[in-house]
């Protein structure tokens, strides 16, 4: 199988100017450890890593401005922009699925049988 950047590199079209191996391997690192934190696992399950990629590329394109929701300019000429804070949130479901899976819910029988 791909490395999760291949997988990211793939994603972008043709003409698409795609951000140095450096940068898309941080951009998945970062979000790989918010993933892991909201899984509450020490490493990224093999599920997971599709949402990893998407979020990945969504984040680097915010870093390219595409992200932007609205942008105004003030009398100085200065340019704010309002961006999606977390990029994530358009996976709350599964990750929440994914926890659930990672960690089962039930009665855990903790005696010896006899």
């Amino acid at each position: 199988m791909a490395s999760l950047a291949d997988r990211v590199k793939a994603r972008y079209l043709e003409d698409e100017a795609v951000p140095a191996d450096a940068v898309i391997e941080e951009m998945i690192a970062t979000v790989s450890d918010r993933l892991c934190i909201r899984l509450k696992v020490a490493e990224l399950p093999r599920l997971a890593e599709s949402i990893a990629v998407d979020a990945a590329i969504k984040a680097l394109r915010l870093r390219g401005y595409e992200g932007s929701t609205s942008e105004s300019a003030s009398d100085g000429g200065s340019m704010s922009n309002s961006f999606v804070d977390d990029v994530l949130s358009a996976y709350s479901a599964d990750i929440e699925a994914l926890r659930d899976a990672c960690h089962p819910k039930g009665i855990k029988f903790m005696g010896a049988r006899r």
